[in-house]
């Protein structure tokens, strides 16, 4: 592995092989990386919020640990390290304009108390039955950062009404895989939709398990609601968990 890392905020100390997973151009971005043991990440203060969802592996972060399926949430502008105590797999992503969102559903996030949240793998809010295992990371409510960030694991045949929402979002595949019209996003590859886009997804046989990520709060328009629903824990009657580390 060479010590090349490909988000623009991060730099690397140590060995690690990375690949974006995302658009040129678009306004998000999303690397997926593989970290060796003692593999250190450095974030300065130019960024915006930004998240590392660890697939496998752990990374420790402030004297906290955050285990294979949690999140690291690192809120803009705050200077911080990341080390991966062992092998680690890695999602990380983030907004293009470093600048926090001002002008959302839930305006500007406070920059007083910003730091480094760490999420465990059972999430800040949760739906947990038969169907699905969904679980916020990050839902925009925060008073510190707008970050979205959700992540769903589907373990039988998954098919979503046809919605739009009102952020630009990624949609990374963990195990499976989605369709989207004629296209197949399958494990490790990254679906890019754009706010107001409306579509419709559908998993493979075995379900489907993905992360998804948005800059800001987003609220979803579809004809199973009779006006756009806020696409929050609390809003969509999903479980308090409060897996902080």
């Amino acid at each position: 592995m060479g010590d090349a890392y490909l988000a623009p905020t991060v730099e690397v100390s140590g060995e690690c092989a990375a690949q974006q997973v995302s658009p040129d151009g678009a306004s998000l971005w999303l690397v997926a990386a593989d970290l060796a043991a003692g593999t250190e990440l450095s974030w300065g203060t130019e960024h915006g919020d930004e998240a590392v969802y660890v697939r496998s592996g752990s990374l420790t972060i402030e004297g906290r640990v955050c285990p294979a399926d949690g999140a690291v949430i690192v809120e803009a502008g705050v200077a911080a390290t990341a080390t991966a105590e062992s092998d680690a797999s890695i999602v990380h992503v983030g907004p293009a304009d470093p600048s926090p969102p001002s002008d959302g559903l839930r305006g500007p996030a406070e920059s007083a108390g910003r730091g480094v949240r760490v999420v465990g793998p059972d999430g800040l809010w949760a739906t947990v039955d038969d169907t699905q295992r969904t679980r916020f990371f990050s839902d925009a409510s925060s008073s510190t950062n707008r970050l979205w960030l959700l992540a769903t694991d589907r373990p039988q045949y998954f098919e979503s009404s046809a919605h739009s929402h009102s952020q630009d979002e990624l949609i990374h595949v963990l195990r499976g895989e989605i369709r989207v019209g004629r296209r197949v996003v399958g494990e490790g590859d990254t679906l890019w939709v754009a706010a107001d886009r409306r579509y419709k997804l559908y998993s493979g046989g075995d379900g489907v398990h993905f992360i998804n990520y948005r800059r800001d709060a987003s609220v979803m328009t579809s004809p199973n609601y009779d006006a756009p629903l806020l696409e929050a824990g609390e809003a969509t009657n999903m479980t308090w968990v409060n897996d902080t580390r």
